[in-house]
């Protein structure tokens, strides 16, 4: 696990300085072009500090902005101790602080990981989920994500989605400026979930519970029922299932294959 996290935190450290090379090309960009069309360069300054600004502004609060895109949820109010409990010493287990838990009112089985820092994480849980899962299957998914966490997965694909997995607003249109990077570069960095993270974060989860059966049972009890509509394609990665049906994720059975091979 203490390999995977040096990975990923060195993952981090390239996306950080490759998004922020991206930006600064792009910002002196629009100052050449804007300078040179307009024959200011007082106006090319300020195209290209407002632009700077800007993107600045939204990767620092997409997290924020990706949480309050999911509707009805609220924060955990005491009614869900098992829950809390199982959190509480999972994290124990792993060292890593206990994130904050957010319930999402929803049918749909599904439990998703948010981050930038294994210090300061969020867990999303569906009701769907807390209702329909036994103590050992909902132990086996808050171990999946809470592996995910520890080994710094979360914190990088939360990274990817606040820097090139910006969506920026114009009107009613959503634009992505960087949706067209090659998928070898989504992958290196987080920004699109590599189909061998979910067996690897499966693989992690079950070594904290020691029971490989019971993430096999989770799976097969959130198969079919994980779709959400309300939660955005770019953040598909941070959940444990696809929260879509077009996805390149491995199927459900692949991975209970894999599972049971452990």
């Amino acid at each position: 696990m203490d390999n995977l996290s040096d990975k990923a935190q060195q993952n981090m450290s390239q996306l950080v300085v490759f998004f922020a090379t991206g930006v600064a090309v792009l910002s002196a960009a629009l100052f050449f072009l804007v300078s040179i069309i307009s024959g200011s360069t007082l106006l090319g300054l300020i195209v290209a500090a407002l632009t700077l600004s800007w993107i600045a502004y939204l990767a620092i609060t997409s997290e924020k902005r990706a949480l309050r895109s999911l509707e009805n949820q609220q924060m955990h109010s005491g009614q869900y101790p098992r829950l809390v409990n199982l959190v509480e010493a999972i994290c124990l287990t792993t060292g890593i602080p206990v994130p904050e838990i957010r319930v999402l009112s929803t049918e749909a089985r599904n439990m998703a990981a948010v981050g930038c820092s294994s210090a300061k994480s969020t867990l999303v849980v569906t009701t769907g989920l807390l209702d329909s899962a036994t103590r050992i299957e909902l132990e086996a998914i808050v171990a999946n994500r809470i592996s995910q966490i520890a080994t710094g997965q979360t914190a990088l694909a939360t990274a990817a989605l606040s820097t090139f997995g910006l969506q920026i607003r114009i009107g009613a249109l959503r634009v992505r400026p960087f949706a067209l990077l090659p998928v070898s570069v989504k992958q290196r960095f987080g920004l699109e979930l590599d189909p061998s993270d979910d067996f690897l974060n499966d693989s992690a989860g079950v070594a904290l519970t020691r029971y490989p059966p019971g993430m096999v049972e989770a799976l097969a009890m959130m198969e079919n029922r994980n779709e959400l509509l309300t939660a955005s394609s770019i953040t598909d990665s941070l959940w444990v299932l696809s929260t879509n049906a077009n996805t390149d994720r491995p199927t459900v059975e692949a991975r209970m294959t894999a599972l049971r091979e452990l």
